[in-house]
């Protein structure tokens, strides 16, 4: 037996559709209509997502590129340009070597003498002629014997700037000339009784040097020591 069937339209998210008017249509329309609104709307939220992780990818090519394309509005990123880095640059200081190493070591190692002497005042310290000799080593003991007679004696560290300025003969060097500015801000003078000397600081001392090296011993021979300030 026939059975006449009528055509209705069911409303949904995707538009009208036709099904046939049926007990089982019916309950699809009904099943549809009732469906909870989020997973009716789960195309329309599929789009927006689709839309924003297109934007968000566009954002991040925009930012790799900022300092050298914009980013057009609804166009496709401009591929950055590739840059050319300069080369790290390298060092041009150079430490000293030979002569110029050994007379700086000589110096130097004349300052560490003076200060352990300096402590006690002692002009008479063996470590003195170690690296020094001649006008230099005159000049080291003869302030010693002074602030020794005075009940003076110095404390702390001398901060050192050492620079060879000039090696003689050119061939095989005997002669190093040396210019410093010796800090003797942390180097004070006090009263063997207690107490500074005075209440002015130790200064900044433009310094030159002769270094010789005699029969292979290398030694600070002339030493100046300029007044604080004049460096």
């Amino acid at each position: 037996m026939g059975t006449d069937v009528t055509k209705v339209q069911l409303r949904s998210d995707y538009g009208p559709t036709e099904v046939a008017d049926s007990p089982a249509a019916r309950r699809s329309e009904l099943e549809i209509r009732t469906l909870p609104r989020t997973l009716r709307q789960l195309p329309r939220l599929a789009s927006k997502s689709t839309r924003s992780s297109r934007v968000i990818a566009g954002l991040a090519l925009c930012a790799a590129a900022v300092a050298l394309a914009a980013c057009g509005s609804g166009s496709s990123p401009a591929a950055a340009p590739t840059i050319d880095r300069p080369a790290t640059p390298t060092s041009t200081t150079q430490m000293p070597t030979g002569a110029a190493a050994e007379a700086l070591t000589v110096y130097r190692a004349m300052w560490t003498d003076m200060v352990t002497a300096a402590r006690t005042s002692d002009y008479q310290s063996p470590l003195l002629p170690e690296n020094a000799s001649g006008n230099a080593l005159s000049v080291l003991v003869q302030g010693l014997a002074k602030n020794q007679q005075q009940g003076i004696v110095t404390k702390g560290e001398p901060i050192l700037h050492p620079q060879v300025t000039s090696l003689s003969p050119a061939g095989s060097p005997t002669q190093a000339a040396i210019t410093d500015c010796f800090d003797a801000r942390q180097w004070l003078e006090y009263k063997t009784s207690g107490g500074l000397v005075n209440s002015t600081p130790g200064g900044r001392h433009a310094t030159t040097a002769i270094v010789v090296d005699t029969n292979g011993t290398w030694k600070v021979t002339q030493l100046a020591v300029q007044a604080a300030g004049t460096c």
